[in-house]
């Protein structure tokens, strides 16, 4: 017999995120994937508003259980978006980097020499040429939204560009994907909606998700506990001196062979207990086993 220490319940949750947070599945956008690396909803989804809800119960239940390390790769801004936190032009970056870095210029751009506020206006309508119009691609189709009532007959100046950013931002981030995220925000909530939850961070909702990022194995040995050996034993030294000398990849691995998951628990390895436990007598010819 055996005590599950969470290691089964983790390995349950990495199977099932293996199969639910893919761009296979038709519920993230695979360009989002392609370019940014981050798993995005996708705006053209055909899939039903009950599978972004399950989705979106599935992380929930994730915070639920304390089972943090989910293996999936969303950016910061959909713990913001899951926690209606403000969201600003660095968000559109972790989603859309080519169109964050055009309206980064759009924003930083100033004329060559000082003009008057119409000479200035002119010569940024000339130089951008753009309205309160966005112009995406949606099955194939090349479609139009006005950003703001009476978008088309709007032009874009140096005055009220950074209300067409704003606005631009809004829409990629939120009004595109409405249908899709809402079912899933309110799949999590579904499971988490409590005072402590709504006193959570989204920088917290996703270390609690998605773990700690950095691997410190000094922390891990900290807490490591030790049965059939000493701490200054000779097996011991050259176990901790072998997994002090792994590269994050082989870090990972070996998280991953003693947990369930590669990433970190909140607070860091620290957090983890660690057993170290003699496996039968010397000669042996058994492999490590966790």
């Amino acid at each position: 017999q055996g005590v599950d220490e969470g290691g089964l319940a983790r390995e349950f949750f990495r199977l099932l995120s293996a199969h639910v947070f893919t761009v296979d599945g038709g519920l993230f956008d695979p360009l989002v994937a392609q370019n940014a690396r981050v798993l995005w909803f996708n705006s053209a989804s055909e899939r039903e508003s009950t599978e972004f809800w399950l989705a979106g119960v599935i992380l929930g239940l994730v915070v639920y259980n304390n089972m943090p390390g989910l293996d999936v790769r969303f950016p910061p801004v959909v713990f913001k978006k899951i926690k209606n936190e403000q969201l600003v032009l660095e968000d559109l970056r972790q989603v859309h980097p080519e169109t964050y870095l055009s309206l980064r210029s759009l924003l930083s751009w100033e004329p060559e020499e000082d003009l008057m506020a119409e000479e200035l206006n002119s010569v940024f309508e000339n130089t951008f040429c753009l309205d309160f119009v966005v112009t995406y691609e949606m099955n194939g189709k090349t479609e139009t939204r006005e950003l703001c009532e009476g978008g088309k007959e709007r032009v874009v100046t140096y005055k009220n560009r950074e209300e067409f950013v704003r606005l631009y931002c809004e829409w990629l981030l939120t009004e595109s994907v409405e249908r899709q995220f809402e079912p899933f925000r309110k799949g999590v909530r579904r499971v988490c909606d409590s005072p402590l939850f709504n006193a959570l961070h989204s920088a917290e909702l996703e270390l609690i998700v998605c773990g700690e990022q950095d691997l410190d194995f000094a922390q891990l040995r900290k807490n490591a506990h030790y049965d059939g050996y000493q701490e200054d034993s000779e097996y011991v030294a050259s176990f901790w001196k072998l997994l002090m000398n792994f590269d994050l990849v082989q870090k990972k691995r070996f998280l991953s062979f003693v947990t369930g998951s590669d990433l970190a628990p909140v607070g860091g390895l620290q957090e983890l207990q660690l057993v170290i436990q003699r496996n039968g007598d010397e000669p042996t010819e058994r492999l490590p086993t966790a």
